[in-house]
């Protein structure tokens, strides 16, 4: 059985080559050389024979054998197509289109030959052979819309735009008008510069089924990026009286009366397509950050807190929506009911860290350090690896006085921080203060030296760095440079002007000491109990006992002074 198969497949191919020879034979009856009848066979065989390889891919073969008919016969015009087709998918373009043209020579009349060379001329740059070949198919087979989208496409990405306009109306003579037509025709009547006619090609398009939303919306969107109002404002109306629930009208109403600068009308439309429930959420949120985009004013961030009361309503089930209100709340620094909402999220989804940091950070900006210790510990309990909930339990329980545990957080949390040398610095700055607190000296120097390694232009540092060594009468002259930086960099907050003038006033210097006193008096630091003691302090050095008594009493009518304050007073003399 194998036998009789395999003498079966020669006869049918012996078959096929002597078909394919006499047809070639018929053809070329006036060729003043005609091929022998042994020569049209090893021709058709060698052609049959680069067919099986190129259906097995093995192009490079398949390519031998044809240049090996051609040998024979250099004007087979089905080879030099086939060879055109090998060098095209090997990379050799130039060559292919060299062998298309023979192809379309030797026969002007078969259409693949003629699509395959017009093709292979755009690759090539040969742009007006391109465009004139498909004339050809088209004038040729003028029902047949491949050769005619394939001519439009040519004019236009040659540039004749008129021309790409006048044959998709031939199209649209056969298929009638749609919608992708009509997109490509107002393209191209845009860059002609007919934005007009471009509006008609949609109008048109709206006839056909003028109950169509998405027509209109085309016509809208079109006519929004032209700058004609009217028609876009009568588009958008009508969409919203075809379907007053379409989900994006409102939206795109919104955004037109953004870029025409009118912001109220803008924000009504926006708040009708936030209240549309056949608007996703998610797209929502999304739109809200597109349109909120950048740093927001007083006025959009109150916009954005209604909008989000609005989703709110619209969503009520939604966690997002509750979430996106809270912060929207936080944006408003309305921080009290903030963190209610953040704190119920939790209750259900402690595993969410932003919701976290917002919570804690609404506690730092009410001032309430005990929830601020608590929620930070809390915090922990999920994310022990986390710094931020770490430093914000270190400073929390500072001002609560408890210096021990701050200490003990702050120390713990610095391990934690990478790639943060910001979050870092402030570390080491409040572990400084911490130390300071508990008279651990040389630990509060050493964090503040490394505080200031890490940024040597950190103002506070500098400050309760030189105002502690002052304290101490300890580097005085070292006090005096990062006093003087810090005044240099901040030269407007009363700490940093009195706490030179103090470091001054250690040094002896009090002329001096009294210069920037005075400054430090006249930028706040008058409601200070202690610039004001330091003010009578350096009065008194200067031998003006009158007029340091009476500042020295202004001081006892702040709250915060000296233990030795009273006896100042009371003495009419300083004690240090």
């Amino acid at each position: 059985m194998k036998k009789i198969f395999v003498l079966f497949i020669v006869f049918f191919v012996g078959f096929s080559i002597a078909g394919t020879a006499q047809k070639r034979s018929a053809k070329k009856k006036t060729d003043k050389k005609e091929l022998s009848e042994k020569q049209r066979y090893i021709e058709a065989d060698l052609f049959m024979q680069a067919m099986r390889e190129k259906a097995v891919n093995n192009l490079e073969k398949s390519g031998h054998l044809l240049d090996q008919a051609l040998e024979i016969n250099p004007k087979d015009a089905a080879a030099h197509y086939e060879k055109a087709k090998i060098l095209l998918e090997t990379g050799r373009g130039e060559q292919a289109f060299e062998e298309a043209s023979k192809a379309v020579q030797l026969d002007e009349k078969n259409k693949w030959y003629k699509s395959l060379y017009a093709n292979l001329a755009k690759a090539e740059g040969k742009y007006d052979t391109y465009v004139a070949v498909y004339k050809e198919l088209s004038d040729t087979y003028p029902t047949e819309l491949n050769y005619l989208n394939e001519l439009a496409f040519a004019y236009y990405f040659t540039g004749d735009y008129k021309k790409a306009v006048e044959t998709y109306d031939n199209i649209e003579d056969q298929v009638g008008i749609n919608e992708g037509l009509t997109k490509q025709k107002a393209k191209l009547y845009n860059l002609i510069g007919q934005p007009e006619n471009a509006v008609k090609e949609y109008e048109r398009l709206i006839a056909t089924n003028p109950d169509e939303p998405r027509y209109y919306a085309l016509l809208a969107e079109f006519s929004t990026k032209n700058n004609m109002e009217d028609k876009a404002v009568w588009a958008y109306q009508k969409i919203v009286e075809l379907n007053p629930e379409d989900p994006y009208v409102h939206i795109s109403l919104a955004e037109f009366y953004k870029n025409k600068g009118e912001d109220l009308k803008a924000f009504e439309e926006l708040k009708l397509g936030m209240a549309n429930q056949n608007l996703g959420l998610k797209t929502k949120i999304n739109l809200l950050f597109n349109y909120y985009s950048g740093p927001l004013t007083e006025e959009q961030k109150k916009q954005a807190l209604e909008l989000s009361e609005i989703l709110k309503k619209a969503h009520p089930d939604e966690v997002v929506a509750e979430s996106f209100h809270a912060t929207m709340l936080y944006e408003n620094k309305e921080y009290a009911e903030a963190r209610v909402i953040f704190r119920e999220i939790l209750k259900e989804n402690a595993g969410n860290y932003p919701f976290w940091e917002q919570l804690l950070f609404s506690d730092l900006y009410l001032d309430d350090n005990e929830q601020l210790a608590k929620d930070s510990e809390e915090a922990l309990k999920y994310f022990p690896s986390y710094p931020l909930p770490y430093f914000f339990a270190g400073i929390s329980y500072f001002q609560l006085k408890d210096f021990e545990k701050a200490k003990t957080f702050l120390e713990d949390g610095k391990d934690f921080v990478v790639n943060n040398p910001a979050l870092l610095e402030q570390f080491y700055s409040s572990l400084g203060d911490t130390y300071n607190e508990l008279k651990n000296y040389d630990a509060s120097y050493a964090a503040y030296d490394k505080a200031l390694g890490i940024n040597p232009d950190n103002s506070i540092v500098l400050n309760n760095y030189a105002y502690y060594l002052s304290l101490r009468s300890e580097q005085l002259e070292k006090a005096e440079k990062m006093a003087a930086r810090a005044v240099e960099l901040d030269p407007y907050n009363n700490n940093n002007l009195d706490t030179y003038a103090w470091v001054l006033y250690k040094l002896e210097k009090f002329d001096k000491a009294f210069e920037w006193i005075q400054k430090a008096v006249a930028n706040g630091g008058d409601e200070s109990g202690v610039v004001l003691e330091h003010y009578g302090d350096i009065l008194y050095k200067l031998g003006k006992t009158e007029e340091a008594v009476t500042f020295w009493n202004k001081a006892k009518q702040q709250k915060d002074y000296s233990d030795l304050l009273d006896k100042k007073i009371q003495d009419r003399k300083l004690y240090e």
